[in-house]
């Protein structure tokens, strides 16, 4: 029996039928409830952030930090001075634990082997350390040594021993080393000839401009475009992948396996061993508030942010300060179109034994990474 959190937050069935030894649907139905931050209107807009980081126990950091934005919008009145970069910092952080956890748990969960505990444990008591000295940032800055102990776990996390993934073939080499459970996991993926396992054409959210943005969220009244969004008649993909993919290694790989399993495993290991480095660029200061809110007119702001899985919005549309919609773009339900990279990179597959296929399936599911719990079926 469901517990009460996934009743509210939803879930993901994959569904994939067979015909004749190939792939030949894949359903990808949510049950993931869009209207539900209509919780939200009604409220003072000043009251929404600190609402929204209770209502979202998944990204809260980033929820609320794109939900600041809208609301700072609406006012008018910009963050205090360094507060965007605190929020920023917040938000890669949880992009962090997230990484971690993915990396640790969930990828040796999926082998059956049991999760490196310990490792994320390590992890996750750095992150809380630099967490707990952000209300006195930038006045007094974080000692180096937290970030020395945060990089020093991730590197024994993945049994890097302070070397780098300078092409496949060194990423090869560790995966066969086999020396940790994300090294194990690539090792299985390489075993079952996985590497190019979901392949497909896939286009990235683009950068678009805000009022193109809120132009779109203005005329959802269905909730259609936020459950199912597309751009320019297209569905479009979001997060590690996306932001990874100028990477020299992740480049490389894509342009031999194209964006399958191995392309979308190593793009998450590299933004978590790089995350240290964009910690503390943004500790020394060298992301600074922008003096533009932007948006704000007819009361209305838009926050956006990159979270762990890819691209968030959240619009606020408020009259007499108090919201009357409130609506949230998430990066699951791009990365989860029903004619998304799922459906794309499936549809027309050989298939073989079904249990395998399922299990493979659950693979890809876990590197496009949903926000909720989900389940994959073939028939």
């Amino acid at each position: 029996m469901k517990g009460s959190w996934e009743d509210l937050e939803g879930g993901i069935t994959v569904a994939v039928r067979l015909e004749r030894g190939y792939v030949a649907d894949v359903t990808v139905a949510s049950t993931r409830r869009p209207e539900l931050c209509r919780v939200l209107e009604g409220m003072p807009v000043e009251a929404v952030p600190s609402m929204v980081s209770l209502l979202f126990r998944v990204c809260g950091a980033a929820q609320e930090c794109a939900a600041h934005t809208a609301c700072e919008q609406i006012a008018g009145l910009p963050p205090a001075p360094g507060e965007q970069s605190r929020r920023q910092i917040r938000v890669v952080l949880e992009t962090f634990r997230e990484h971690a956890w993915a990396t640790c748990i969930e990828w040796p969960r999926r082998l059956g082997m049991a999760p490196d505990v310990g490792a994320f444990a390590s992890i996750r008591s750095a992150l809380q350390v630099i967490g707990e000295g952000l209300p006195g940032w930038p006045d007094k800055p974080l000692e180096e040594e937290k970030l020395q102990v945060l990089a020093q776990a991730v590197d024994q996390a993945l049994a890097l021993e302070e070397r780098i993934w300078e092409g496949p073939a060194a990423l090869h080499s560790w995966a066969m080393a086999g020396t940790c459970p994300a090294a194990r996991f690539l090792q299985k993926v390489g075993d079952e000839d996985l590497a190019e396992f979901g392949r497909c054409p896939s286009r990235p959210v683009p950068d678009m401009m805000a009022w193109d943005l809120d132009g779109v969220l203005a005329a959802d009244v269905d909730h259609r475009f936020v459950g199912r969004p597309e751009w320019e008649g297209e569905a479009c993909e979001t997060g590690p992948l996306v932001r990874m993919s100028g990477h020299p290694l992740v480049a490389e790989l894509w342009q031999r396996y194209g964006n399958g399993l191995l392309t979308r495993f190593a793009a998450r290991l590299v933004e978590l061993v790089g995350l240290p480095a964009r910690l503390g660029q943004l500790l020394d200061g060298l992301s600074s508030n922008n003096g533009s809110l932007g948006m704000g007119g007819n009361g209305v702001g838009l926050g956006q942010v990159e979270a762990a899985r890819g691209r968030l919005a959240h619009r606020v549309k408020a009259e007499a300060g108090r919201v009357s919609r409130y609506q949230i773009l998430a990066p699951t339900e791009w990365n989860f179109h029903p004619r998304g990279s799922l459906w794309r990179g499936l549809v027309g597959r050989p298939a073989g034994n079904a249990d395998i296929l399922q299990r493979q399936v659950g693979f890809l599911v876990v590197a496009l990474d949903p926000c909720v719990a989900f389940t994959v079926q073939v028939t």
